[in-house]
């Protein structure tokens, strides 16, 4: 998260356009806190992260950091709150991916948890805002285990069949925390304090680990290697997982401040860029002499389904940037996507296939991004409300089901990077979407509004987007609404091409079904002696 995705498109123009500057014009304190309170869904960055682990915990903190940075004097710091978090997520889930290939779930997934809320601790009795940013860190990095070790634990304890139920429930239930976290938030901060955001983690947490320690039992099917510690320590490729992480950092750190913080021709940028690109060449070549011990296997990269699904769901990641628009407008998307991603499981159940709802989802995004261009100023509730259920239950049908497809394809060895795969792909997706559509925001509205006379361009973009009309004068008005709905609605287009990228990438998926093969036929995804060994 950094200072202009506070609320982008509530905030969309705030010290967006870097100008000639390197360094840009931070929003004040008392900006962000109005903002915060006329968008209470949260921010942003917060709103990208759909299908995390502990949504609640993540979303949450966007009503508080107003008042953490009060508390903390620190709005320099302001950046780092969410991107601490989102940067630790990204980058330890291929860790996490090995470390379930070396380990028993159960264990493995109790440690995640136990990080998540030592996260929390070191965030609630913070003292300073460095300590906060540690503990936002810490957090992340327990939430890319959780998320990665629930969907492996299904894969080994549940059927084919019911994977997509569970798939699906889980996207379903981060849906609506997505809805009650911001709620939750802001009644803590403002009549409690903030603290308790995280102190909340606590009880949630702990009665987590409990129920698996008492109640999770570590399947049969999992086939764990017998081998020393430093053995398996070797097999988790530490080298090319950190060469990896730092081209994650600074390919985020670069999306983040780029056009914001600092100038996209500014020497911090291009560094950044430059860095992500060096190193992440290393690491593909490192994957290649490796061959099949590297990071992400050949088996999985060339899997025609799981590459795809790689390729697609970073596509459907475009709600993160339709999510930009966080507030009351925006609950019938949301409410659509919860109800669609629940129902989808269930569908693919009964019919066994799920590249049928990754098509019709991607046809369904695509076209309601497609009515979001025509709106206006003068757009009534019932349409607005009808394109936003349409793509709202587009990408509901179709972000669950790449879960559901690398557990069906892959062999169960590799099942684990291929999760992790679809998490990192989720997570860079949407990063990249935000940024492109924020520059092609910003861009747009600079030439929209150049063209009208009387008009203090750098005091609208100031202002940012809610307190618009303030900035403008009365005669005037008409025109400059005029423009930013140009802007925000070409925006929109950006998203209707990614949605058509995931609809070629669903047409090329292979049709298997979660059924399992026709009888006779040997199942290519499970090793004989797991056929009908599941834990439920």
């Amino acid at each position: 998260m950094d200072l202009s995705t506070i609320a982008n498109t509530n905030n969309e123009g705030d010290s967006s356009f870097a100008g000639n500057s390197e360094k840009l014009t931070e929003p004040t304190v008392a900006n962000i806190a109005a903002d915060a309170t006329i968008t209470p869904q949260g921010n942003a960055d917060d709103d990208t992260d759909y299908l995390r682990p502990w949504k609640l915990d993540n979303t949450i903190v966007g009503t508080a950091t107003p008042t953490i940075t009060n508390e903390f004097h620190s709005l320099t710091d302001f950046g780092w709150y969410g991107s601490a978090y989102r940067l630790s997520t990204c980058s330890s889930q291929f860790l996490f991916s090995k470390v379930y290939e070396q380990w028993r779930v159960k264990w493995v997934l109790i440690t995640a948890v136990a990080i998540l809320e030592i996260g929390s601790i070191v965030s609630a009795s913070a003292t300073n805002s460095p300590a906060f940013i540690v503990g936002r860190a810490i957090a992340g990095s327990g939430s890319a285990g959780i998320l990665i070790g629930v969907f492996i634990a299904i894969t080994h304890s549940v059927p084919p069949r019911w994977r997509p139920i569970c798939n699906s429930t889980i996207g379903g239930l981060e849906c609506i925390a997505m809805i009650v976290a911001p709620v939750i938030g802001g009644a803590l901060t403002t009549y409690v304090t903030w603290r308790w955001n995280f102190w909340l983690n606590l009880p949630v947490g702990g009665v987590t680990i409990t129920i698996l320690i008492v109640l999770f039992k570590n399947s049969k099917n999992q086939k764990i290697a017998e081998a020393p510690i430093l053995s398996k320590l070797k097999q988790l490729n530490i080298l090319s997982l950190f060469i990896f992480t730092g081209s994650v950092v600074s390919l985020l750190l670069a999306l983040e401040w780029g056009g914001t913080m600092y100038s996209w021709g500014s020497g911090r940028i291009i560094g950044l860029l430059v860095v992500a690109v060096v190193t992440f060449g290393i690491f593909i070549t490192w994957e290649v002499v490796r061959k099949d011990r590297a990071t992400i296997p050949s088996s999985v990269l060339f899997n025609r389904t799981a590459g795809l699904c790689i390729f697609g769901v970073m596509a459907q990641a475009i709600k993160g940037a339709s999510a930009a628009e966080s507030g009351a407008m925006l609950l019938p998307s949301i409410i659509g996507l919860s109800v669609a991603a629940i129902t989808s499981g269930f569908i693919v159940s009964f019919f066994g296939y799920y590249t049928p709802l990754m098509v019709l989802g991607s046809i369904m995004m695509a076209i309601g991004f497609g009515f979001l261009t025509t709106f206006t100023p003068a757009t009534g509730p019932p349409s607005w409300i009808g394109w936003q259920v349409l793509f709202g239950v587009g990408i509901g049908f179709a972000i669950s089901q790449p879960w559901t497809a690398i557990q069906t394809v892959l062999s169960a060895e590799d099942i684990p990077v291929g999760l992790s795969a679809i998490s990192f792909a989720i997570s860079i997706g949407a990063a990249l979407i935000i940024s492109i559509s924020q520059n092609i925001f910003t861009n747009l509205l600079r030439d929209g509004l150049s063209d009208i006379p009387s008009v203090d361009i750098d005091s609208i973009i100031s202002h940012g987007a809610t307190d618009l009309l303030k900035a403008i004068p009365s005669s005037q008005k008409d025109r400059v609404l005029g423009a930013y709905n140009w802007a925000v609605t070409r925006t929109f287009w950006a998203c209707v091409a990614v949605a058509l990228l995931g609809l070629l990438a669903a047409l090329c998926i292979e049709w298997k079904s979660v059924k399992g093969p026709k009888k006779g036929v040997a199942d290519e995804t499970q090793p004989s002696s797991e056929k009908e060994n599941y834990a439920v």
